[in-house]
């Protein structure tokens, strides 16, 4: 595995823990209800958003499809289910590509899944071997943003297509409301650059994008609701507290998309 930051170990600690406790009975069933999978996932992709995914890229059974921050397997497991491609998945988090390849040798999928403990900013692949990238929620909880794009650009065949969603901080701002949307986005959502001109100075060409901030709304808002509905179950399983962040999370990040101050963006991408 390339060598991390001090920030990025101390991420990896953090997901450790989230990709650990998305394995209880409880949270997977809020999972199952709220986004339609069951991986104990860390993004804020849906079912339905994966199933478009798949179809914006395109994605056949010749076609060999990178998935990084792949966490548990969702959506890169799903996607190379669903479309019969292969697919290699990349993380910082070791157990919990092992929890996706245990899940892909269960689903028979063993001899077309490929899982490496490595970091987006310098991926450990040849140049322009993959066809097709996705990374789901990933560059606003990573710091080297342009190197991980970069990387990503390094390793896609030229023609080749990358989807990806991320949450990033609106624009124009006043500085309160900026402190408040760093404050209720994900750690790294603040960008030196909007994604437009990233990607421009990353060697990619935006062919396709869509504002997925409502939709996000709203499940934060669907989130807050089955959480209470299950508080018993879920105070037992994680404790008060725990409980009482997952409905300040929830609710935050509702406000603040809902107050424009973050948004949740897709972007379709090929190498320029």
């Amino acid at each position: 595995m390339s060598c991390c930051t001090t920030v990025e170990r101390d991420q990896q600690k953090r997901f450790e823990m989230t990709y650990q406790l998305g394995q209880l009975p409880i949270l997977l069933d809020i999972e199952k209800i709220a986004f339609g999978s069951d991986y104990g996932a860390n993004s804020w992709t849906t079912r339905l958003q994966a199933d478009w995914i798949r179809k914006i890229l395109n994605l056949g059974l010749s076609d060999k499809l990178l998935d990084i921050g792949s966490g548990t397997g969702w959506p890169g497991l799903y996607l190379g289910e669903q479309s019969g491609c292969k697919v290699t998945m990349v993380d910082l988090t070791g157990s919990a590509l092992k929890l996706a390849s245990d899940r892909a040798r269960a689903q028979c999928r063993d001899q077309k899944s490929w899982f490496s403990v490595a970091n987006a900013a310098d991926l450990p692949f040849r140049i322009g071997y993959f066809d097709a990238i996705n990374h789901s929620d990933l560059l606003c909880c990573l710091s080297r943003k342009y190197d991980a794009l970069v990387s990503c650009r390094r390793v896609i065949r030229q023609g080749g297509l990358m989807g990806f969603s991320v949450m990033s901080i609106s624009s124009n701002l006043s500085k309160e409301d900026k402190v408040r949307a760093i404050e209720n986005g994900p750690r790294f959502v603040e960008s030196d650059l909007e994604y437009p001109d990233l990607l421009d100075k990353t060697g990619w060409k935006i062919l396709d994008y869509k504002d997925l901030s409502e939709e996000c709304a709203v499940l934060c808002s669907a989130l807050e609701t089955i959480d209470l509905e299950h508080k018993n179950a879920l105070v037992q399983a994680i404790g008060d507290e725990a409980f009482r962040d997952r409905q300040d999370e929830w609710k935050s990040r509702r406000h603040a998309i809902e107050e424009g101050l973050i948004l949740r963006e897709f972007f379709l991408v090929t190498p320029t």
